[in-house]
């Protein structure tokens, strides 16, 4: 099983979506949303991030070989 999004309704009654790893493990949850196709919306632009996204290290640390 790969990661998934799971799209819920929170306490508020708002949309929020969750990128879930394979061992359960909740990596992502998102702001809270009036619609439901707007939080698809974020699902769909996480997804485009996450495959074009660079990584930007801001830690200062340098790699150790």
């Amino acid at each position: 099983m790969a990661a998934l999004f799971e799209l819920y309704m929170d306490a508020n009654d708002c949309f929020r979506f969750r990128l879930v790893a394979e061992d359960g493990e909740v990596m992502l949850t998102s702001e809270a949303f009036a619609y439901e196709d707007v939080a698809i919306a974020g699902i769909w632009a996480v997804r485009e991030a996450a495959v074009t996204g660079s990584i930007v290290d801001l830690t200062g640390l340098k790699p150790t070989a």
